[in-house]
């Protein structure tokens, strides 16, 4: 049986730590509060990139963008010369709320019923009652 870390790939834990540590320091640095917004900072190629769902924290963040960056590159002794901010579609569910696409008059209602009423087939009789029913 295979030990539950050799089948997580190392390299991906440290990268997602340092990039955790890098969020952290930018949280910090903006006093933001981690349950309200959301931040996400990646690295690559000496350019910082910060990812938000917020277009007003994104604002802010493009204004703070210089001392973001000159901040990141004191505390963690990087070179990074370019920064950017990118605003990410927010991850919210939107709840369905079911609603019927039609109502049935009470004229109708009693027609369907009627008819239904005179039906010998069981399941056609109970649909029709269903739909007469629906107002």
């Amino acid at each position: 049986m295979k030990n539950i870390n050799d089948l997580v790939n190392s390299q991906l834990v440290e990268s997602i730590k340092s990039y955790d540590k890098l969020s952290n320091a930018v949280y910090e640095f903006l006093h933001l509060n981690k349950d309200k917004h959301n931040v996400w900072v990646v690295t690559k190629q000496q350019q910082l990139t910060l990812l938000t769902d917020n277009p007003y924290l994104a604002t802010q963040l493009r204004y703070q963008q210089q001392n973001i960056c000159l901040h990141i590159n004191k505390k963690f002794l990087m070179q990074l010369n370019t920064i950017k901010v990118k605003i990410v579609p927010p991850k919210g569910v939107r709840e369905k709320v079911e609603e019927s696409n039609f109502t049935v008059s009470e004229k109708a209602s009693g027609i369907l019923a009627n008819i239904a009423n005179e039906i010998d087939d069981e399941e056609l009789k109970e649909s029709l009652l269903k739909l007469a029913n629906k107002n």
